[in-house]
């Protein structure tokens, strides 16, 4: 950037330049045109037009060849003489032949990183009920049925954590892959750092568990895709405009231009979505404003009316455009509501608990505000843009269940350190427990961007800075300490409000740079991004400090040959770079662990209520890991493409290493405490509870432990994605596109574990008196591998869109990471240090069991063979407002049964099919 700077003075020796711009529209409604491609020759610049239809090039006095193109319009092609500025109106007329061929797939970008972008078309044949949806036309992903009873997190270029069997699960360790995707709409990011609805639970069976998005990201279930005009996923290295993110980046951009008035009807087997949208001009035909509203009624199971899913989305955004001699502003600004409401009830008649019941209501309302002014006179500043958003969301979530205690259970109730009763959990109860969150994110965003050639060399470069500001101001949790949700309930409420607020404040800065040596093209973009948490206590290792993220991207294209009678175009790209996300609320303020030990556990079978007595003893512990620091991956790439006529082929090969991804890891302690001897209490002698002070006691002191945040998780990513579009056959009028990827992913801890051992010795659990500490890796290598094979049939004249899917997912591993079982060092009751654990240990009475020893068995690699579906989905023009679309996932599939430790394993899949009708008015 300094060197950009410092030959600014020089540019001026270069010669004069003037501003050739134009706005692009339709011929027949004037709807102005996005991302049409405006090029110049002599000189092979091209560009694609913005939301407005807009294109601006700098260019020397001379004559050229301006040409304007667009899938479905004739190419307008024109003599321009460039003299001085010149503005034009370029309309383009509607061509017949090729206007119903859209692609109905994602389309893998050319650009510097691997991306892959997805259009209103695509998303229209697709049919999806939400955002996850579209997760199906990326390189190693398949079709899946909606699951809408759990949170739907984004997962990136990796297989996702499996069980031993080969299933796919969740395990919050690597919670980092969803939460380190950066969601962002119409240039603001969706922030979900300071959610913290939750009920503190490990029961994976339960609905709270399943539903906990809170260190997860963005849940996709509330991401409507009715108003989506296109959705660019980068799974390389973003560019550095793009931070607080490890695994990727999803950039999402809204509707914006006059629509007629649509309608959408879904139905499905296990919902129903109905959606109504129109863009309006407002008295002036560079001012628009688009209104939409959506809602859908989802079942998790269609037998099942007690759990149930619902969904509304409401958005008004405007687009105001003005032209001046120096200028051209656009701005653009949205009124948002989001609402999500989950519902599950278990059915009284059949169930032994009467009141089981689960409500959470998510209600997200935002203003977003994009202002752009380019600055047309200029010869080092061509854009000033100036972004910002406000969100508010009123989040409930409410736990009602009926409890009944096996056993005289201990409720405790003290929030404070020391010597208390606690109460008898006697008979049953209604729980009821309530997380009230209010988070308030705010977002500033200030970038300038310019444009200067020097020789043959053109930077296009950007700097910029952001702030973002999250706070949860919720009440938080309640419910009453005597009546919990379980009997082995331990934790206490807080209030959301008292937690401090994240601040993130980031700059960067990005050239771009484009050069020609002969007939090869090379482009290069060089970034650097800073980010830091501003207002830390400083007692945090993260307080002001400050990360660099350099990211590098190039590309280089080949001169054009002749391959088969057919133009060939070549290229080849990589990059490398870091990619650093901060923590969360959760993770920077968690909540404190309560450590509740009875001293004297003394139930009265004659007068129960009145005598019996139950004492515990204390410890709050500050779970703050003041040493935490950002995650960070690292992450290279290398992809071969091009096309040869008009087939497109990409292959990536990439690699990610994170070691420093958020968990929650196991600490331990010693704790003193007494434990008191009832043998002796006459209960016929007793007026009232006994006393602590007549009974006999002993001091003992054992190891305790509970979780605190840790940069303990480790995600190494390595894979191949290839993508192949053919040109359409004629006759038969298909086109083939084959994508696929082979994807390994390793995830494991990447500190030292403390693991607890069960072993009872002379009637003492040795967890009480010893802990090992053990450098192992407690994780699993896994391994998949598919292809997709999409055949897309468009009869123009039928108005028709047919495509068969074969889906293969050739194969799917998993292995279980190496374990030798001994401990590094292990922990003491007595002085609560840690202690090398040598040979000789291994043959003393109580520590040699501390030494682990594992099956075999449980090391052998699981390996599911080949499942293949074959999914049908067809759209259906019918005059000129009404289009029919229907789809059947997995009509036909091929699942044989497997080997797995000696048993047969057979599989089965059940189809998932609906239809839905469009109106056009």
């Amino acid at each position: 950037m300094l060197l950009v700077l410092a030959a600014l003075s020089a540019s001026n020796a270069l010669g004069a330049s003037f501003t050739l711009q134009g706005t692009v529209s339709d011929a027949g409604t004037n709807e102005r045109i996005a991302y049409a491609t405006a090029a110049v020759r002599p000189g092979g610049k091209a560009q694609a037009t913005d939301a407005g239809g807009h294109f601006c090039f700098k260019l020397d006095p001379g004559t050229y060849v301006l040409t304007v193109s667009m899938v479905g319009y004739t190419t307008s092609t024109a003599t321009v003489v460039v003299a001085a500025d010149r503005n034009l109106d370029i309309k383009l007329k509607p061509n017949s032949k090729v206007l119903q061929e859209v692609v109905v797939t994602a389309k893998e970008q050319t650009g510097l990183t691997s991306a892959s972008r997805i259009d209103r078309d695509a998303m229209a044949h697709l049919q999806p009920t939400s955002f996850t949806d579209l997760l199906e036309l990326l390189p190693g992903n398949m079709s899946h049925t909606p699951d809408m009873g759990n949170v739907n997190s984004i997962q990136l270029r990796e297989t996702g954590p499996m069980s031993a069997t080969g299933a796919k699960i969740h395990n919050e360790d690597y919670d980092i892959s969803s939460l380190g995707t950066l969601f962002v709409v119409d240039g603001a990011p969706l922030n979900e750092d300071a959610n913290l609805q939750n009920v503190p639970t490990t029961d994976v069976s339960q609905p709270e568990y399943k539903r906990d998005a809170t260190n997860r990201g963005v849940d996709m279930r509330t991401i409507s895709t009715d108003n989506i005009e296109s959705v660019e996923i980068v799974r390389g290295i973003p560019s550095a405009e793009y931070g607080n993110l490890t695994s990727g980046l999803v950039n999402i951009k809204r509707v914006r231009k006059a629509t007629p008035f649509t309608l959408r009807f879904k139905a499905d087997e296990y919902s129903k979505l109905v959606s109504a949208g129109k863009g309006f001009y407002l008295g002036h035909s560079n001012h628009i404003m688009n209104v939409d509203v959506s809602y859908l009624d989802s079942k998790i199971d269609p037998r099942n009316n007690l759990e149930n899913y619902k969904r509304l989305n409401y958005s008004t955004r405007f687009n105001f455009q003005w032209e001046t001699a120096g200028t051209k502003t656009q701005w653009t600004m949205a009124i948002d509501y989001t609402g999500s409401f989950d519902n599950v009830k278990t059915d009284p008649d059949i169930s032994t608990t009467k009141v089981n019941e689960y409500k959470s209501d998510y209600n997200r309302m935002a203003y977003t505000s994009d202002l752009n002014i380019n600055l047309l006179k200029q010869s080092w500043l061509n854009r000033i843009n100036l972004n910002t958003s406000f969100s508010y969301e009123g989040n409930r979530l409410e736990r009602r269940k009926q409890v009944a205690p096996q056993r005289a259970s201990v409720a405790p109730t003290s929030m404070q350190e020391g010597v208390h009763d606690g109460q008898y959990l006697l008979s049953e109860y209604i729980a009821r427990y309530v997380s009230d969150g209010k988070p308030v994110n705010v977002f500033l965003k200030l970038k300038g961007e310019g444009v200067l050639t020097l020789g043959g060399l053109k930077n296009d470069y950007k700097v910029g800075g952001e702030w973002n500001y999250a706070k949860n101001y919720g009440k938080g949790q309640i419910y009453d300490l005597t009546r919990p949700l379980s009997a082995s309930w331990v934790t206490r409420p807080r209030a959301y409000k008292d937690i401090p607020a994240l601040a993130t404040l980031s700059w960067y800065a990005e050239d771009n740079i484009t050069a020609h040596a002969g007939r090869h093209k090379i482009e290069l973009q060089l970034g650097l991004r800073s980010i830091q948490l501003t207002g830390l206590n400083s007692r945090y290792y993260l307080s002001g400090r400050m990360y660099l993220d350099p990211r590098l991207n190039g590309k280089w294209t080949l001169p054009q040959a002749t391959v088969l009678g057919h133009k060939a175009e070549i290229y080849l790209a990589g990059g490398y770079g870091l990619t650093t996300k901060m923590p969360t609320t959760d993770y920077l303020f968690p909540q404190v662990h309560y450590s509740d030990f009875i001293q004297l556990n003394y139930y009265d079978i004659y007068n129960p209520a009145e005598h019996s007595r139950v004492n515990l003893r204390t410890y709050i512990n500050d779970r703050t890991n003041y040493k935490l620091k950002p995650a960070v991956n690292h992450k290279w790439e290398i992809r071969l493409g091009g096309q040869i006529g008009k087939n497109h082929f990409s292959i990536d090969y990439f690699s990610e290493k994170m070691t420093s991804g958020f968990r929650y890891s196991s600490v331990y302690s010693p704790y003193q405490y007494r434990t008191y001897d009832a043998s002796g209490i006459n209960a016929q002698a007793l007026s009232g509870p006994p006393s602590l002070e007549s009974l006999p006691y002993q001091e003992v002191t054992v190891l305790d432990g509970y979780t605190r945040p840790a940069n303990g998780s480790r995600i190494d990513k390595q894979g191949i994605e290839f993508v192949i579009n053919t040109a359409r056959w004629q006759p038969l009028a298909t086109a083939l596109t084959v994508t696929g990827a082979w994807f390994r992913s390793t995830y494991s801890n990447s500190q030292l574990l403390f693991d607890p051992v069960s072993m009872v010795v002379d009637g003492k659990a040795v967890s009480d008196y010893y802990v090992g500490y053990y450098n192992c890796n407690n994780g699993r290598v896994n391994e998949q591998f598919n292809t997709n094979f999409m055949f897309d049939t468009q009869i123009t004249p039928w108005g028709l869109i047919f495509s068969t899917s074969i889906q293969c997912m050739w194969y799917t591993s998993s292995r279980k990471l190496w374990q030798n079982g001994v401990p590094d060092y292990y922990m003491s009751a007595a002085d609560g240090q840690l202690h090398p654990y040598t040979e000789q240990m291994k043959t003393d009475p109580v520590l040699q069991y501390l030494v682990k020893s594992y099956n075999d068995v449980v090391y052998k690699k699981q390996t599911t063979p080949i499942a293949l579906y074959v999914n049908l989905k067809a759209t259906k023009r019918i005059g000129k407002h009404l289009k029919i679309a229907v789809f059947a996932n997995r009509m036909i599939d091929y699942l044989p049964s497997y080997k797995s430790n000696g048993l047969t394993v057979r599989r089965a899949s059940d189809p998932y099919f609906g239809m839905e009708l469009n109106f056009d008015l």
